[in-house]
């Protein structure tokens, strides 16, 4: 069974001596730019941000 890490010790544990406070740091200044962490499953409050179809193809396929 696999345990559920926080967004906070996720960052953490990226630098080599879990550096929490570095992590609280980067949480704040991620927030502060408008980002949002949000749990994988959780619906986003603006759900329209999202695009309803993915593309079709692309230009650069269509060239060959």
């Amino acid at each position: 069974m696999s345990r559920k890490l926080t967004p906070r010790q996720v960052i953490a544990r990226s630098y080599p001596t879990w550096d929490y406070a570095m992590a609280d740091r980067l949480i704040a200044w991620l927030e502060d730019c408008g980002y949002e962490i949000v749990e994988k499953d959780a619906v986003h409050r603006d759900a329209s941000l999202v695009p309803d179809v993915p593309e079709t193809t692309s230009s650069l396929e269509n060239a060959h």
